[in-house]
């Protein structure tokens, strides 16, 4: 659906592309393309880093504004048009959350639904809420969902958990990214530490 080093962004804060904008709040300068840029540089940096394993620990800081930067001007072509305006909330201690418009009429329609299901009763577009923690040790990450909600309503986790596997499915990967299970953190990181407003990738 979109290429393999975007996915891998997506993996590695796990619900960056589920976040819609909300503008930046009042106090803070807006965000620029330039922020964007930088994330891209940093990106680059690390995808290099993957290529070859070090004794040294290879740190790279990534800062909350330019993950938002990179996801509203140099990726805003590349998500899909049912998951608009993206921005990610990094508020330290591991936890992360986020907010986005979401077409759930598209997700809904992906498969046949049970009436046990919560998309089979969703549709329109609609504010979807998520907040949880990353976890990340010995080159292994976990995300542990917090809260979902949907239009301002309380939906159980698995509907999140449907909608990260559907925009992160891939020809290769045709069911998408688990994210109630553990994951392998690509390019030789070795851990993701999340600090308020920020992510410090270890590798």
């Amino acid at each position: 659906m979109y290429p393999d080093w975007l996915r891998t962004l997506a993996v590695v804060f796990v619900v960056a592309l589920m976040a819609a904008s909300v503008g930046a709040p009042a106090n803070e300068t807006p965000l620029t393309a330039k922020d964007g840029a930088s994330l891209e540089a940093k990106l680059a940096r690390v995808f290099q880093n993957g290529e070859v394993e070090s004794k040294q620990p290879r740190l790279t800081t990534v800062l909350e504004r330019e993950v938002n930067a990179y996801l509203r001007f140099q990726a805003a072509q590349q998500l899909p048009h049912s998951l608009t305006e993206p921005n990610l909330a990094i508020e330290g201690d591991g936890r992360v959350s986020g907010r986005a418009v979401i077409d759930l009429n598209e997700v809904r329609g992906s498969r046949p639904r049970g009436w046990l299901d919560p998309l089979g009763y969703l549709g329109g577009r609609l504010i979807v809420l998520a907040t949880g923690t990353l976890r990340t040790t010995n080159r292994v990450g976990r995300f542990e969902v917090q809260s979902v909600t949907v239009g301002g309503v309380p939906v159980p986790k698995t509907v999140l958990l449907e909608l990260v596997s559907y925009y992160s499915r891939t020809p290769e990967d045709p069911d998408g990214f688990d994210l109630a299970s553990p994951f392998e953190l690509p390019y030789r990181i070795r851990e993701v530490r999340i600090d308020k407003g920020r992510a410090v990738i270890v590798q």
